[in-house]
């Protein structure tokens, strides 16, 4: 019997209370009338009772271990270093665009952030014992890549219009940033110009949806970028360096159709067409004996638009001239397509 209460007594200890247990209803049915016995059994009852009601009640609490050190948050999509450190994907990112090395450290890394697994067994734990903090975590980084229809990122560069095509080497760790998050998103960004006139950026400025996103080894992306929307900046602000807008967007006032007005904007439309097509053959001819335009190539990809789309249209005609960036500036408020075509 010593023996049992060896055993006991040492298995109680170490919260082994299962076997402790089988090892009470041993040793009552060798002495069902023990009063040692049954009043530890009592005890033991008393104890695992109060643990599972423990346990019901128990949420477990927030460490170090289960935060971004860059961020100081609850680890979203978690990356473990090679160095053992822990940081949010996103965080990660934004650090070595600044550098290769661990924010904790300063351990170069040889890894690419983008690319790099998360920690699965971390991440499981996170989802698993805080729902609710990362249901907000999961909430905060889609409202970074889903502004929303009226909010737009902005890349403060140059004056784009509708229709126009060009090429970006982004390599700001602000932009870069920035570009991750759109290509999360719509692919989509306000391209925006500085105003001469007052030395901040411009009121109006031009959508343009990315067509082609390369990622460099170094961090810099290459883009390939088409024109699409004009709007007009309500308010802007910086979110993570970079500009955020508010934005409503312009579009020209329509004739109603079936009427006089919008016949002669459409035969207007279909005027200028044709005097687009030749000087676009005499281009072409002259580029026979020089260098080819990399400015004409881009007009020419998807063609010209149709003059049934008087406003897309007239955009991509005035993309054959070359205008200084305040006159396309003054096209961007424009709302009546019939200015645009009594420009050239």
């Amino acid at each position: 019997m010593a023996c049992i209460f060896l055993f006991i007594f040492c298995t109680w200890q170490l919260e082994r209370y299962e076997e402790a247990h089988e090892t009470l209803l041993l040793g009552l049915q060798v002495d069902p009338f023990c009063h040692l016995l049954q009043a530890c059994l009592q005890d033991l009852e008393r104890i695992t009772a109060g643990s599972a009601k423990r346990a019901k009640y128990w949420k477990p609490q927030r460490t170090d271990d289960f935060e971004c050190t860059l961020c100081l948050k609850l680890l979203y999509e978690p990356v473990t270093t090679p160095c053992g450190h822990s940081f949010c994907r996103t965080c990660l990112l934004q650090s070595m665009d600044h550098g290769n090395k661990c924010p904790m450290c300063r351990t170069v890394l040889f890894i690419s952030a983008r690319t790099y697994p998360i920690s699965v067994t971390l991440n499981n734990i996170i989802q698993k014992n805080f729902p609710e903090e990362y249901a907000e975590r999961k909430s905060e980084q889609e409202s970074l890549t889903y502004l929303g229809v009226d909010l737009m990122p902005l890349f403060v560069m140059d004056v784009v219009l509708p229709c126009q095509k060009l090429s970006l080497n982004i390599f700001e760790p602000r932009y870069r940033l920035m570009v991750r998050r759109i290509m999360e998103g719509n692919h989509r960004m306000g391209m925006v110009g500085i105003d001469s006139s007052t030395g901040s950026i411009a009121d109006y400025a031009c959508e343009v949806e990315i067509s082609e996103c390369e990622p460099l080894p170094d961090g810099r992306f290459y883009l390939e970028v088409e024109g699409r929307r004009r709007f007009h900046i309500l308010r802007s602000w910086d979110q993570d360096g970079y500009r955020v807008a508010e934005v409503e967007w312009v579009q020209d006032i329509q004739p109603s159709r079936g009427t006089q007005e919008i016949d002669d904007l459409q035969q207007l439309a279909r005027s200028a067409a044709d005097l687009a097509q030749s000087w676009i053959r005499r281009a072409r001819e002259a580029a026979r004996i020089g260098r080819r335009s990399r400015h004409l190539e881009l007009l020419q990809a998807e063609g010209m638009p149709g003059a049934q789309d008087p406003e897309r249209f007239s955009f991509w005609l005035i993309n054959l001239l070359n205008l200084r960036p305040a006159e396309r500036l003054e096209l961007l408020s424009l709302r009546d397509t019939r200015e645009v075509h009594s420009l050239p």
